[in-house]
């Protein structure tokens, strides 16, 4: 396609919509900067990991009724598209036998930024974006708590479902938690004032 063909679609995008996507452009960049060149290495994924692993330990060691789990900060070994290679896992045990591995990618820290971002971009007054800004990252952390304490749980019971339920199941889930929360946020906006600005 032309240029011109392109640019005759992006004008006939309503102005909220052409505002909404170029500001999530903008954010996205953004964060992507900070966290990959300006913050240093693992500033905001080691305290946010340790917690998911304190969390997710708290909340088998509570269901079960025992203090059988325990959490341990270890270097491992993850697999990659490029080979394996080491990184520090937040790692859950039973006992002696490390049942589930918390990698940085699975804390939910761009879940996160990802939540954000959308509520920053959405039309609506500076109160409900904080209200919706602190209490959404706080509730997707507990989402991932949880979700990393099934993944643990199935690990131990059920094994032959646990690649499933880890990549899909709970993966449909937290997604539709924040597609939810996302809902609920938009619920009362005032788009007409968004089209006016």
């Amino acid at each position: 396609m032309s240029k011109n063909l392109y640019l005759n679609k992006w004008g006939k995008i309503p102005v909220p919509v052409k505002r909404f996507i170029l500001h999530a452009l903008l954010i996205l960049v953004v964060w992507k900067l900070l966290y990959l060149l300006l913050l240093p290495a693992r500033v905001l994924d080691k305290p946010l990991s340790y917690a998911v692993g304190i969390g997710t330990t708290w909340t088998l060691n509570t269901f079960s009724h025992s203090t059988d789990f325990s959490e341990k900060s270890q270097m491992g070994i993850i697999p990659s598209d490029s080979g394996p290679s080491a990184a520090p896992l937040e790692n859950i045990y039973i006992h002696d036998w490390n049942v589930v591995s918390i990698e940085d990618g699975c804390n939910g820290l761009e879940l996160m930024v990802l939540y954000i971002g959308f509520i920053v971009c959405m039309p609506a007054t500076l109160k409900r974006k904080v209200i919706f800004g602190i209490i959404g990252p706080l509730l997707i952390y507990v989402v991932n708590v949880l979700r990393c304490a099934g993944v643990a749980y199935i690990i131990i019971y059920y094994p032959k479902f646990a690649d499933f339920a880890h990549h899909y199941v709970f993966t449909f889930v937290v997604y539709g938690f924040i597609i939810g929360m996302w809902l609920i946020f938009s619920k009362k906006l005032n788009l007409e004032h968004a089209q006016t600005e």
